[in-house]
């Protein structure tokens, strides 16, 4: 028979304490991108605009290059501003591969392996880097390599690549459409995939503290060279399928194959989102580049300076992206099972302002 005090619901001395839900906001964040690539999927190509179309395929496109870049910039939070150079890597094996009459898909396969290979490579030096140190030797190398591919003519004269339009007419252009999405919702499985996986697990701890995690017999540089080569494969596929469907193409400057501004596209849109969640690169791939494409188009002169202001606005104000945001005000959207009243929710949001304020000097 129950005693009075648990009757009441007070806790007694050596009754047995249930354990804790286990937290589903995986599931709801993976089911929320799924969906929001699922309307994409329908909705683009029902328009029937070419412009519309080549619009959200873009736009796709930087959801694959920021969910790319969350391996390396999220879960682990080395700001890698060189990954761009993977996508130039893949986007030239296409066009060589393309150029010598050799198979599209091929080309692809051969830009995925060189990308991989080039970023185990590149890492086993720069991950011992950290801080702006890493991020200005991978900026570096992007660079670099995009210069020596233009001196040397690669592709053509000064890296030009000017390629053959493929077969099918316009509704080719649905397929890059397809391929691009597809490729967007295999590395949204592969995003949720690391979260429950235990080498994510090492990444996140790596990200919390990295001494700590090498106390507790974590191999720290081998988990971040597996991380920086994970990254480096969707952003390649995406490279490959943005060649072919370019159709031309130059090593740098804007619009390049290695243009730097897709570097800082991709950091961009993960942290408005939200860095190491699953569904925040989704959502600043298609705020950033939407707001890219329309400023371009009509408001030509606002264009950088519009991109500069929210640089600014997310670091001061969402250091931890939408998803976090949306977390801290909504009860219980934390997954951890702790439910706060809005007041409290107001509080504990003020607090950390005032630290991230008094933490930066602003």
């Amino acid at each position: 028979m129950a005693s009075e005090a648990e009757v009441r619901g007070q806790v007694v001395v050596g009754a047995p304490v249930p354990a804790p839900r286990e937290s589903r906001g995986w599931l709801w964040s993976t089911l929320v991108g799924l969906g929001i690539l699922a309307l994409i999927g329908i909705l683009a190509p029902l328009a029937g605009d070419f412009g519309v179309l080549r619009m959200w395929t873009l736009i796709v496109m930087y959801i694959v290059l920021a969910q790319g870049w969350n391996f390396i910039g999220g879960f682990v939070g080395y700001a890698a501003f060189g990954n761009v150079v993977f996508f130039g890597i893949g986007a030239y094996s296409v066009g060589i591969f393309l150029l010598n009459g050799k198979p599209f898909l091929l080309g692809v396969a051969a830009g995925f392996v060189a990308a991989g290979l080039f970023a185990f490579l590149l890492g086993l030096p720069v991950l011992r880097l950290r801080g702006h140190y890493f991020a200005i030797a991978t900026l570096g190398i992007a660079e670099a390599l995009g210069e020596f591919i233009a001196a040397k003519d690669i592709g053509g004269p000064g890296g030009e690549v000017s390629l053959t339009p493929p077969g099918g007419g316009l509704g080719v252009f649905t397929l890059f459409f397809y391929a691009f999405l597809g490729l967007a919702v295999l590395t949204l499985l592969g995003t949720t995939l690391l979260t429950r996986s235990r080498f994510g697990y090492a990444l996140v701890a790596i990200r919390e503290n990295e001494e700590a995690a090498e106390s507790l017999g974590i191999a720290t540089y081998w988990y971040k060279v597996g991380a920086f080569v994970l990254s480096a494969l969707p952003t390649a596929i995406a490279g490959g399928l943005w060649a072919y469907w370019s159709l031309g193409f130059e090593p740098g400057g804007e619009g390049g194959a290695f243009d730097v501004n897709i570097s800082v596209a991709m950091v961009l849109m993960t942290f408005l989102g939200g860095a190491g969640t699953i569904v925040g690169p989704v959502l600043g791939a298609i705020i950033i580049e939407w707001l890219d494409l329309q400023t371009t188009l009509s408001a030509t002169q606002i264009h950088g300076p519009l991109l500069g202001l929210l640089i600014v606005l997310v670091t001061l104000f969402l250091p931890q992206g939408l998803i976090r945001l949306v977390q801290e005000l909504v009860p219980g959207a934390s997954g951890t099972g702790e439910r706060l009243s809005w007041s409290a929710q107001l509080r504990r949001g003020m607090r950390r302002v005032r630290r991230f304020i008094a933490a930066n000097g602003v």
